[in-house]
């Protein structure tokens, strides 16, 4: 039995997901990423002649913006619900990494056009290329890597793994992909089987949505709370209806607008904290019929927190003024505006570090 490693670029193919919705003739196409791996192998075993292969691991790497405008709040939330869904649904290994947006808008169209601001993603290609080639080291790892790719910078990687005595199978988008990799001649030393192509895959790898009914868990909704919905939560995750989803996201333009130009206290001006960082704080006020409220981190600033930003299976109730709490920065405090925070995780254990304790 052959054992083969996938490595996708998620930010390639999530990025290419409109050009295969054209390929396949149906705007609303989504990729079904539990059947990905499965359908690739397949590929790969009528190319062997029918040998058995077993997919050892799978590998995405993507990349999720982080100090952005609140306007995108929705759309942030759904990339990371759908790497909490790779990562917990189809047991994918996941290497994310944040995109510092300095709190502007997501999409060009959509922020000032005099504006220079380009987006900088950092890592998720070394990431990638790092880890093919620290497990095609490693011996019995894996005898073939699957690459999902379609960016010339990795062939001097694919090169490399094939020295080391694995075999490369590239997966690709035509239309998005090196001319080098696409060369049944293979003159580049890229790859020991032909190239597979998403396009003709499609019709076994849509993504067919089922309806079904969830309650919706919102403190303020509305109506009956059982709604139809395609959206299925995470482990723990609480759903929220659509309509009481978008109120949310008024509400959170309505709060930034009220309480982050000078309301809310940001600490002193020119502390320094990374995006992403992993912080310890006590809830410092919570406006609770609203579901939001603020927590001062150890590092003397204040963070906004939604309910929405509260970790799966913790209720927001429970997070009671001085109550300890771990986090991650969403976005970083300016001056005289507090930052915001997610992944808020209430401190069970017992004698929690206050503030105090973690800044001594």
């Amino acid at each position: 039995m052959l054992k083969i490693m996938l490595f996708i670029d998620g930010t390639w193919l999530y990025s290419n997901t409109p050009r295969l919705a054209d390929s396949y003739g149906k705007g609303d196409f989504q990729l079904d990423f539990g059947r990905l791996p499965q359908v690739l192998a397949e590929e790969l075993r009528s190319q062997l002649n029918e040998l058995d292969v077993h997919v050892v691991r799978t590998y995405l790497f993507g990349s999720y913006a982080a100090n952005y405008d609140p306007q995108d709040h929705e759309v942030v939330q759904r990339r990371l619900d759908f790497f909490f869904r790779l990562k917990e649904e189809y047991h994918y290994e996941l290497e994310t990494f944040p995109i510092n947006f300095r709190g502007r808008r997501l999409r060009r169209v959509d922020r000032d056009p005099s504006d220079p601001f380009e987006p900088k993603e950092k890592c998720v290609d070394i990431s990638l290329a790092t880890s093919i080639l620290y497990y095609a080291a490693m011996p019995n790892a894996y005898d073939i890597a699957v690459a999902v790719v379609g960016d010339q910078d990795f062939k001097p990687v694919l090169q490399h793994a094939r020295r080391l005595g694995k075999q490369v199978a590239l997966v690709s988008i035509q239309g998005s992909c090196a001319p080098e990799f696409a060369d049944p001649r293979d003159e580049a030393g890229v790859k020991d089987f032909d190239i597979i192509w998403l396009d003709d895959l499609l019709h076994r790898l849509e993504l067919k949505y089922e309806r079904h009914q969830l309650e919706c868990q919102s403190p303020g909704h509305v109506g009956d709370r059982r709604v139809w919905t395609t959206f299925h939560p995470r482990k723990g995750q609480k759903f929220f209806c659509d309509a009481c989803r978008e109120a949310f996201a008024q509400q959170r333009q309505e709060i930034q607008h009220e309480y982050l130009s000078g309301n809310a206290a940001a600490g002193e001006a020119g502390a320094q904290v990374e995006l992403g960082a992993a912080l310890r704080g006590l809830i410092k006020k919570k406006v609770a019929e609203r579901g939001f409220g603020f927590i001062q981190g150890a590092d003397g600033q204040d963070y906004f927190f939604h309910i929405t930003d509260i970790e799966p299976g913790f209720a927001f109730e429970t997070l009671d003024e001085g109550r300890a709490v771990d986090f991650v920065v969403k976005k970083v405090p300016e001056f005289e505006r507090a930052g915001a925070a997610q992944n808020v995780l209430p401190v069970t254990e017992p004698n929690a570090a206050s503030v105090s304790d973690t800044e001594s």
